[in-house]
């Protein structure tokens, strides 16, 4: 008998990984999260991946993956950041194993500068971009006294990285020097995994922590996806001015390599404060985002969260984490390609928006045209350079005849023919002249400057046909990609699948066929009418049909 039938109440195990995931990369990413792991974070995951399996045995983080097993063997990349971008793309298929576990925001954690944060860092949001993961990276630039290539590396790596994360926090490791004063080596990188710790921490917990105003992951989605790099800073406050102090610091935060947020135009706010009397009042909550407006601009969106903590008392924390900033967008520039034949069909697969400026360029350099395919042709014929010829041949001048033939050339233009008729070209007149010896022969040839060069009526008109050409295939690609949208939906249904096997695709596109005559409603005679010996005669057999078919 089944627990159904026995009336038993049973309720299916929850998937009990969490959604947000911090992966710590190499060594200084692997640290920064040992760090968060003993501090915690609330509803994360905390992963750790490294080519060094010593330092992944001594790690406290349950969840490790060692990467390029047979590429290192577990020795470490050797600061070479190519050996680590091999050894993560040898273990893509546990990380994506790894990702595929409910994560739906990863956060990457890396020390910038060595070998295996540097080259698997890019490699792994690479892998959680594909998966439509909403990916923040927070990552270190070296100190200065660690010399070498790391600082060469961390650029480099920093550049790669941002091709694949949709928000960006670059810290500083220099500026720890600048803020704390002479630490100790130790106490240098322990203040490195604490501002690491301090940054994803103020992210994560953003969007984990259960708020009377909550925001959630669609909200985090909208400010922080393909945002680019951010400012994100954070405050605890207590005091008569709690709320203007807490903000003025939390957009001043020294640590990140860019605290100013200008021009953003997303923030996620989360002020928590305690409870009772410590609860925030209205006028706080105003004074605070009229802060942030004064420093980003009025047109910012402003996405807030607020909550309570009683161990707060009388103190407010107020989080910031800016995006969108205009100057990190990268605005569209011009396209130069040559004018052949060979390339019409990309000009005819680019974008209506995107401006292409077109360079035609005669090889002979008598003529040049400036071409701008757009909304509409512009079409532009410099002045032709008076060209100095410096010749000893006599030129014999003709006017041309009657009978000079018009010469016709045709291009192939995606499938579309335009015919471009030339002037009549001169005739070629060469005369021999005979100087004293017979066999000295010269040519006196007449040169035509003008020769092989179009009308500007004809290259107007094949422009125009060219640009007719491509929305005609943009209209038909348009429809295709329709057509096979609507095929994509309908399987996609439990009926889909159904309705093509069983409905003939005539009658699923309307289509009217007529029904073929039946067998038994023939319209062959069987009767054949003779004329023989001058007598007419109607006989029963059809001398054309035969009564056993073979």
């Amino acid at each position: 008998m089944s627990a159904l039938e026995l009336g038993m109440a049973f309720q299916m195990p929850k998937n009990q990984s969490s959604q947000i995931k911090v992966m710590g990369i190499g060594g200084g990413g692997s640290n920064a999260v040992n760090y968060m792991f003993e501090n915690g974070i609330n509803g994360v995951d905390f992963v750790i991946c490294n080519t060094d399996a010593q330092a992944l045995d001594a790690s406290p983080v349950p969840i490790k993956i060692q990467l390029g097993i047979d590429l290192t063997e577990g020795l470490g990349a050797g600061s070479n950041p190519e050996v680590g971008r091999r050894a993560a793309e040898e273990s893509a298929d546990r990380i994506t194993e790894l990702l595929d576990a409910n994560t739906k925001m990863l956060f990457i954690t890396a020390g910038m500068g060595g070998g295996t944060g540097t080259g698997a860092a890019p490699v792994i949001a690479e892998i959680a971009q594909e998966k439509d993961i909403l990916t923040v990276g927070v990552v270190t630039v070296p100190f200065a006294t660690e010399g070498g290539y790391r600082r060469q590396y961390a650029d480099e790596g920093i550049a790669e990285l941002k091709k694949y994360v949709d928000t960006l926090l670059v810290i500083d490791n220099e500026k720890l020097i600048e803020v704390y004063g002479d630490l100790t080596f130790t106490a240098a990188f322990a203040k490195a995994n604490e501002v690491l710790n301090t940054a994803t921490k103020g992210i994560a917990e953003v969007i984990s922590q259960h708020l009377i105003v909550n925001i959630d992951l669609n909200d985090a989605r909208k400010v922080l996806e393909n945002s680019g790099t951010a400012v994100m800073g954070q405050a605890k406050v207590e005091g008569e001015n709690r709320a203007i102090e807490a903000v003025i610091e939390a957009l001043d935060s020294p640590l990140l390599n860019d605290n100013d947020i200008t021009g953003a135009q997303q923030v996620l706010l989360k002020i928590v404060t305690g409870d009772g009397e410590g609860e925030i009042k209205m006028s706080e909550l105003a004074k605070i985002k009229n802060k942030i407006q004064d420093a980003a601009g009025r047109n910012v969106n402003i996405i807030e969260g607020i909550g309570i903590d009683p161990d707060l008392g009388m103190a407010i924390s107020v989080t910031v984490i800016a995006t969108g900033f205009e100057e990190k967008r990268k605005p569209k520039g011009l396209k130069t390609v040559k004018l052949d034949e060979d390339n019409f069909d990309a000009i005819a697969d680019m974008e209506a928006e995107e401006d292409v400026n077109i360079t035609s360029k005669d090889t002979s350099n008598v003529s040049q045209q400036t071409l701008l395919l757009d909304d509409e042709i512009d079409f532009e014929i410099p002045k032709e350079e008076d060209l100095d010829v410096v010749s000893d041949i006599p030129i014999n001048d003709r006017a041309p005849s009657d009978n000079d033939a018009a010469k016709t050339i045709t291009l192939d233009l995606n499938d579309a023919s335009a015919d471009y008729k030339e002037e009549s070209a001169q005739e070629v007149i060469s005369s021999i002249m005979l100087e004293e010896d017979p066999v000295s022969v010269k040519q006196i040839v007449d040169l035509d400057l003008d020769d092989e060069v179009l009308e500007d009526d004809s290259t107007l008109n094949t422009l125009e046909t060219a640009q007719v050409n491509t929305e005609v295939m943009k209209i038909e690609s348009r429809e295709r990609e329709e057509r096979l949208r609507n095929i994509s939906i309908k399987l996609r249904t439990p009926s889909g699948l159904t309705s093509l096997e069983d409905v003939p695709a005539y009658k699923r596109n309307n289509v009217e066929i007529s029904e073929p005559t039946h067998s038994s409603e023939s319209e062959l005679s069987t009767y054949t009418l003779t004329n023989d010996n001058n007598t007419t005669e109607l006989k029963q057999n059809n001398s054309f049909l035969h009564d056993n078919v073979d």
